[in-house]
């Protein structure tokens, strides 16, 4: 059972990334994008796989997972944390492609609801 949630959650970071690149990224600019994000996601797990079998020779297996789960929790904790400057990064981009609505716009139609609401 935790190794289905893994693989749905690696699955849902890759497409989520993936379709936020392509969708945030100039179209002039959008193949280099890509393949910075490959050669990064890509060419680096090899490094990391070296890294961690060395780390489980020299150290154990169960202090290296200890290691490691630690250091994924904990660029978790980060990027949580910068995810309210990235939204505001980003939300420029989305209105300008009509992905999301102009602030006023939302703002509007939030005090709608809430007044449709109250009636």
């Amino acid at each position: 059972m935790v190794l289905f949630a893994i693989g749905f959650g690696m699955m849902v970071q890759m497409a989520g990334s993936n379709t936020l690149l392509q969708t945030v990224a100039a179209e002039d600019k959008r193949g280099r994008v890509m393949s910075f994000y490959t050669m990064a996601f890509l060419g680096m797990a090899p490094l990391g796989s070296l890294l961690t079998g060395v780390l489980a020779a020299w150290l154990g297996p169960t202090i290296t997972l200890i290691i490691n789960g630690s250091i994924c929790l904990t660029g978790a904790g980060l990027f949580a944390l910068s995810l309210p400057r990235l939204r505001r990064l980003v939300q420029p981009i989305y209105v300008r492609l009509s992905i999301l609505p102009p602030l006023t716009t939302g703002i509007a139609a939030a005090s709608e609801l809430e007044t449709a609401m109250k009636e």
